[in-house]
């Protein structure tokens, strides 16, 4: 049963307050320095939106001006005047690929003048979103949306050079990043089986995460496979599976194997080709819902063996990629350090510090973002409903909401860094063809679950540093922080110490082609309340780790919940869909194109949900305007 877990104060002040006064006539600065001295204020009413708690991501007050637009067709009426000034560049968008837009733009263009970046959120950095604790006394840092810089050795010139322009040396992350922090203390990813589904409640090693890391020690994978809660039959078909040394798809040839694989789910090829009974397919459905969203049965079984996901791995289909780096270069904050750094870089007096190692402590002054007569200016809580190129083909014009005020602004350049899915809906200039090609991709919904705990004694005593639950809970993912120490940051080395735990969830509908899901998601995302998510986790937390001495109530001192129905791009996954779709061939290549001073920059163009995907779209979004 889930636990009855009570909305304290703490999450009132900061959560839930937020969304009461949504119907009042206070603006949501208003909101945040009336509701002074909980965590999000810093003594007396400071706006600081990295440390509210609550529902954050797409928070209330963020997106209700996006939705009357695009689906209700509300249209805002244009000041007949200008209100604002007239600027070199607008950006519409906050995230990394429109910060990246407006340094690109000030760097290269012969007299780049003034700046102005709009973005409808009231914190910077898109998904890039910085979650900040104080628990006892010990900041914790968390990531609130995009975690990791991935392979940077793969980056494209330009994306490495501006994260070196940044002063990042990302080199220095073998040194800040402890790689063998857990295992050193015998803690490793874990399979919890929960009573309401496996009549039980039980943590064991997860034998998938160990063959893929080669971790498991002799005998640990028969170990495993046996304490787990099916039939001998079934487990005997799981071990099999695990074992490896079967070609499932023998006497094909590898282009015939890939063409089966490309057809069917990953749940088909272990159901009708690997002869695996029905508990373990449903064990292994979720086991990849961090990076495709959905379930096994829709995701082609292509997709599995690209990361040699069970009985795929003597196949012989997999493309080799050679060496890969190791997945360490991580802030405490994930890449929200780097939406800091170019926001440090644009507009100096608003983030101190010049080096890698003083950003992670660095303290954002929200107030100097949109100073007058700053060269950049960044203004939150702003949501664009109209960019228009003027009848001369000299500017563009661009209209936006503010605390529920009509603004026009100018621009002799505009780049839409913002969700790709609205420009239908607020670019008229945009041809049918092109509205149609965005319209192909939705965005990919999920829940990025920030929990600040006061200890992980729980976890030591468990062994257990990672967790996939198979059963039916909102987050089948949870994870201990990533071991970093950088600068004045110092990771949470002793189990007595304050430490954030982050989960996953997936809002999946099942028996839907992913597409269809990830539309459906992000609706069912948006009805569900931070209480019933709060419930289920803690509920959650306390079976799994209850009898190693975890109590929730006392134990989790602050909750984030990171909301994103518009979360990252989509990059042509699920089945059925043309074989040539990818990163260079597809839809978002149409959906891109430039309207006249309009350019458009963002992951979503890229069809690449990661930093380099948002820095390339920029350079190519800056780099039409300036041929102009």
């Amino acid at each position: 049963m889930a636990k009855q877990s009570k909305i304290n104060r703490r999450d009132f002040i900061n959560g839930t307050a937020l969304s009461l006064a949504l119907g009042t006539t206070l603006s949501p600065l208003d909101i945040l320095a009336q509701t002074a001295g909980g965590p999000g204020r810093a003594g007396s009413g400071v706006y600081y939106p990295p440390a509210l708690t609550g529902m954050r991501g797409s928070h209330d007050g963020s997106f209700e001006v996006a939705h009357d637009v695009a689906r209700f067709g509300k249209r805002y009426q244009r000041p007949r005047r200008q209100t604002d000034p007239t600027y070199d560049l607008i950006v519409v968008g906050a995230g990394i690929s429109g910060l990246s837009a407006a340094k690109f733009f000030r760097d290269r263009a012969t007299a780049p003048g003034r700046t102005l970046v709009l973005d409808n959120h009231d914190d910077f950095g898109g998904h890039a979103r910085r979650n900040e604790f104080d628990v006892d006394g010990k900041q914790l840092l968390a990531y609130g949306g995009s975690q990791s810089i991935d392979r940077p050795a793969r980056y494209s010139a330009v994306a490495r050079e501006l994260l070196t322009g940044l002063s990042f040396d990302l080199q220095r992350f073998y040194e800040y990043f402890d790689q063998e922090f857990y295992s050193s203390r015998g803690m490793r990813a874990q399979v919890f089986f929960d009573k309401p589904t496996y009549g039980t409640d039980k943590l064991v090693v997860n034998p998938i995460a160990g063959l893929a890391g080669g971790g498991l020690q002799e005998g640990e994978l028969d170990a495993a496979v046996a304490a787990m809660p099916f039939s001998s039959e079934d487990r005997a078909a799981l071990r099999r599976l695990l074992v490896g040394g079967v070609d499932y798809l023998e006497g094909r040839t590898p282009d015939e194997k890939s063409a089966v694989l490309d057809k069917i789910s990953y749940l088909e090829f272990l159901r009708e080709y690997a002869g695996m009974p029905e508990s373990i397919c449903a064990f292994l459905q979720d086991t990849f819902l961090q990076m495709i969203s959905v379930g096994w049965e829709a995701e082609k079984a292509s997709k599995a063996a690209d990361y040699w996901f069970p009985g795929t791995w003597e196949l012989g289909v997999q493309q080799q990629e050679g060496d890969r780096e190791p997945y360490i270069f991580h802030f405490p904050d994930g890449n929200a350090s780097v939406a800091r750094a170019l926001v440090r870089d644009l507009v100096p007096a608003a983030v101190p510090g010049s080096t890698m190692q003083d950003l992670v402590t660095a303290r954002a002054d929200y107030a100097r973002l949109d100073e007058a007569g700053a060269q950049t200016r960044i203004r939150l809580n702003s949501t664009a409903v109209h960019a228009s190129n003027s009848a001369d083909g000299k500017f563009v014009d661009v209209t936006y909401v503010r605390e529920g005020s009509v603004y026009r602004s100018r621009a002799r350049h505009v780049v839409m860094a913002c969700y790709n899915g609205i420009l239908p809906h607020i670019c008229p200039d945009m041809p049918a063809s092109q509205a149609e090609a965005i319209r192909y991709s939705p965005k990919i919904p999920f829940v990025i679950g920030s929990f600040a705990l006061r200890n992980w004694r729980a976890f030591r005593q468990a062994g257990l540093r990672q967790v996939y639950t198979p059963g039916d809970v909102y987050f089948k993912h949870a994870s201990l922080d990533f071991p970093v120490s950088i600068g004045d940051y110092n990771f949470a080395r002793s189990p007595d110490e304050p430490i954030v735990l982050s989960a996953w969830y997936s809002p999946t509908t099942r028996g839907l082609p992913i597409r269809d899901q990830f539309r459906a998601g992000r609706a069912k995302l948006m009805q569900m309340s931070f209480a019933e998510f709060e419930e289920n986790a803690l509920g959650h937390f306390d079976s799994m780790l209850g009898p190693y001495g975890f109590d929730a109530e006392r134990d989790v001192a602050a909750i984030t919940l990171n909301r994103w129905p518009h979360g990252y791009a989509y990059e042509y996954e699920g089945l059925g869909l043309p074989d040539n779709f990818d990163r260079q061939h597809g839809p978002h290549i149409e959906g891109r194109q430039q309207l006249g001073r309009i350019s458009i920059a963002n992951s979503d163009s890229e069809a690449y949900a990661y930093v380099n995907g948002a820095i390339d779209s920029a350079d190519r979004a800056v780099s039409e305007q300036l041929r102009d």
